[in-house]
């Protein structure tokens, strides 16, 4: 582990030890959220590979209530993945400013983005809510009765000599005009530049989807049905061919069905020409896992189970198996058939301790 690493784990101890003497007024909460995760996909595809990401992480912070609706939390992020010789890789400081009014929350510093700010696979790729489970920016969400969604701006990189800025931003928002239909827009945007120094060319991607999803009680549990239309603009990847399209398109179908609750079982379809979203899954893109291939007309199919569950307390499980198709090509996943699978178990175990009541 690095010094820095060290250093800020150090700070984060010993504003905990102060805290009780530090603060007169305030509520203080020290809060920890640790997450055990194994992911893994047997693909053998030109557009993902097999990866396994297995491992732990944690948030621990100081959250401070200075008011009604305002708060404070400093803390650390740490990461071990398993089989590496980092103890913690990377450990991150938590600084945010979080201001709650009305159903509305308005943050500053650190974000922690629920299951990547509920965007569809083929604009963020699942494995981020593993691999960038924190981000820093701003955000603003709201919750109503008809109406939610969130708007945000998450700076990954600054300008420097030999480095481009990179920042993605978007929203995701949901109307319910009737109970049982639900209207979203999605926008994500990724950009790679910058103005203080010239480290390279200014590019853009910009992908999003307009849909409608249909969700009610069936005779053995709850039923879905989405359908959406997405779009994309542009290629964040400098080195793109400059002969390759601009812009591109697809359907993303998603139908579902939770016997009982137990679990759901549900079908993802995908029909795809040229799109291009650059933090997306590549088994949506045109573009494959080495940016040089690529294939403009694209089909997908996937089906699968998933429960997600409370075990005790505010302990919770994900679990997800799940069988893929891709473009009808050839695997050596399951035999000789055209099926590649992958499967993912999470845990979260969140636990509190007020150190001074307000």
């Amino acid at each position: 582990m690095s010094r820095l690493a060290r250093a800020a784990i150090v700070s984060v101890l010993v504003i905990l030890a102060a805290a009780p003497e530090a603060a007169t007024a305030q509520q203080l909460t020290w809060a920890t959220r640790t997450t055990l995760y194994a992911d893994n996909t047997e693909f053998f595809t030109p557009y993902r590979v097999g990866e396994t990401i297995l491992g732990g992480q944690f948030i621990s912070a100081l959250r401070m209530r200075t008011g009604e609706r305002t708060r404070i939390e400093l803390g650390v992020f740490g990461d071990h993945r398993s089989g590496s010789d980092e103890f913690l890789d990377p450990v991150k400081p938590v600084i945010a400013f979080r201001y709650r009014h009305a159903g509305s929350t308005a943050e500053l510093g650190t974000l922690v983005p629920e299951r990547r700010h509920g965007y569809l696979e083929p604009l963020e790729v699942t494995t981020l809510e593993l691999t960038r489970p924190i981000e820093y920016g701003v955000q603003w969400s709201m919750q109503r009765r008809r109406l939610d969604g969130e708007i945000f701006l998450d700076w990954q990189k600054l300008n420097r000599p030999g480095q481009r800025e990179v920042f993605d931003y978007g929203w995701v928002i949901r109307v319910r005009p009737v109970r049982f239909l639900s209207l979203e827009h999605q926008l994500h945007g990724l950009h790679h530049g910058g103005q203080l120094y010239d480290a390279g060319p200014v590019t853009n991607n910009v992908a999003s989807g307009f849909g409608a999803v249909l969700s009610d009680s069936i005779r053995l549990g709850r039923g879905s049905l989405g359908l959406y239309r997405l779009r994309s603009a542009g290629n964040s990847d400098s080195a793109a061919p400059a002969n390759r399209p601009r812009s591109g398109r697809g359907w993303y179908l998603r139908a579902a069905a939770a016997p009982r609750g137990w679990f759901e079982l549900f079908s993802i379809s995908w029909w795809g020409r040229d799109f291009i979203s650059n933090e997306g899954d590549n088994t949506y893109n045109s573009v494959g896992a080495d940016p040089a291939f690529y294939r403009s007309r694209r089909k997908y199919w996937g089906l699968g189970l998933l429960r997600r569950s409370r075990i005790e307390g505010d302990v919770t499980l994900d679990a997800e198996l799940r069988f893929h198709r891709i473009d009808n090509l050839s695997s050596i996943a399951i035999g000789r058939s055209k099926w590649e699978y992958s499967y993912r178990l999470v845990v979260r175990a969140p636990f509190e301790v007020v150190v001074k009541g307000s």
